[in-house]
């Protein structure tokens, strides 16, 4: 493998990366709109309910080109990446950025449209409500948090 193919390999690695933290970080917005849409506009909530489940393809995209793109990049330089820490390290987030994404994340948003379902107005002190809500907040913040994280140590590459 030239260095040509490791560069474009690289590129679609940060487009990747780039996806999934940019489509967290639009979920994290919809969400607060739906939140705010849903004591007083239902058709908003559905509208905004739709999108918020069609931004997971794109978290799914950007997974797939993270893994593609990283497998390309450590079958040129897995003896020069692989033993360092900071690579370990973004390894191990990585791992936990899978397992928010897609175990918790998709628990939160069964849990909304549970909710949402029921076709009932909110109200504002529902326990139920504030419990989804405080879980799906918390599940995007810490994704958005693991992202800065990659990023750190994708710039600073410490041993």
């Amino acid at each position: 493998m030239n260095m040509t193919l490791y560069h474009i390999a690289l590129v679609i690695h940060i487009i990747g990366i780039t996806i999934m933290a940019g489509t967290a970080f639009i979920d994290l917005i919809t969400f607060r709109a739906l939140c705010s849409a849903r004591t007083t506009d239902a058709v908003k909530t559905v509208v905004l309910e739709d999108y918020l489940y069609k931004l997971q393809r794109f978290l799914g995209m950007g997974m797939l080109l993270i893994l593609a793109s990283g497998v390309t990049m450590m079958i040129k330089l897995h003896q020069v990446w692989g033993a360092q820490l900071w690579f370990r390290i973004k390894m191990a987030v990585l791992l936990l950025i899978i397992i928010n994404g897609f175990v918790l994340r998709r628990r939160a948003g069964a849990a909304l449209k549970k909710i949402i379902e029921k076709d009932t107005p909110v109200k504002i002190n529902d326990k139920r409500w504030n419990s989804v809500k405080w879980s799906f907040t918390a599940v995007q913040v810490v994704q958005l948090v693991l992202f800065i994280i990659i990023y750190v140590l994708s710039v600073f590459k410490f041993n």
